[in-house]
């Protein structure tokens, strides 16, 4: 993540962030405010602006100083998802030495 200077955090930025599957959005927070800290000694307000289920992988808002007022309006933007749906059949069966096996068919 390239960090903007101090001025720039404090007036407000907007990141996009790609949240991995098992991070939470508070984890992409949390990180985020300690990445800043440690770099410039100060403690700056950081926000998402909407909770990803933490199985899910997906961009992420994120703001920090004055731009953290204005989450309200990115979460009234409408939303699109995409999703992929693989659909499989499983049927047990048996081969010539009678040990069970799966199948897929499609």
């Amino acid at each position: 993540m390239k960090l903007h200077n101090i001025d720039q955090l404090k007036n407000g930025a907007v990141f996009l962030i790609n949240k991995k599957v098992n991070w939470t959005s508070f984890d992409v927070v949390k990180k985020m405010r300690s990445c800043i800290s440690q770099k410039y000694s100060e403690k700056i307000k950081v926000g998402h602006a909407g909770t990803l289920d933490p199985l899910a992988e997906g961009l992420l808002i994120v703001c920090t100083g004055k731009k953290t007022k204005e989450i309200s309006e990115f979460q009234n933007l409408k939303l699109e998802q995409q999703h992929l749906l693989l659909i499989l059949k499983l049927q047990l069966t048996e081969d010539l030495t009678f040990h069970m096996l799966m199948k897929m068919v499609f």
